[in-house]
């Protein structure tokens, strides 16, 4: 189970440069490649956080050098877990731009809130570990990568 806590830390960017690799090659249009891109980012995102807090939770608070609280997990799971299924519904049911755009919004507030409280501990609390202090740095990357295609999206 340990070596699942660390795989997710890999799948989650190998997926988002395979999505943004699929985006670029199959979008026709801004438009295009942002529905492809945002709302699958979202669903691997949202969805590994989801899988990780539900079913290694132990290993993930761990991994992070959080103490384990299984409830607050559940409950932060099944929010995650909503963030993802409501992206697969908007793409799949391809419900336009301003869907796509308002689902990786709400993702990214949430990851740059987290981010927040991951920086707060690190400062705080002295959690120095690399899990924990990758949280915000990544944070930034994942703005960088969607924010641009958003906005272009958006004005077409």
């Amino acid at each position: 189970m340990k070596k699942l806590s660390i795989l997710m830390e890999w799948i989650r960017p190998a997926g988002i440069g395979l999505v943004y690799f699929l985006a670029d090659y199959l979008g026709t249009d801004a438009i295009s490649k942002f529905h492809i891109l945002g709302p699958i980012i979202v669903i691997i995102m949202s969805g590994t956080v989801a899988f990780e807090s539900l079913f290694l939770g132990e290993i993930a608070s761990e991994k992070i050098g959080y103490k384990p609280n299984r409830a607050y997990q559940i409950q932060s799971a099944l929010n995650n877990l909503a963030t993802a299924l409501t992206a697969l519904l908007i793409f799949v049911l391809n419900w336009g731009r301003y869907a796509d755009a308002t689902i990786v919004t709400a993702m990214l507030l949430f990851f740059i809130l987290s981010a927040t409280n991951h920086t707060v501990t690190a400062i705080k609390e002295h959690n120095m570990k690399p899990v924990n202090l990758m949280r915000p740095v990544m944070t930034l990357i994942l703005m960088g990568l969607l924010l641009p295609p958003m906005y272009q999206a958006l004005l077409q």
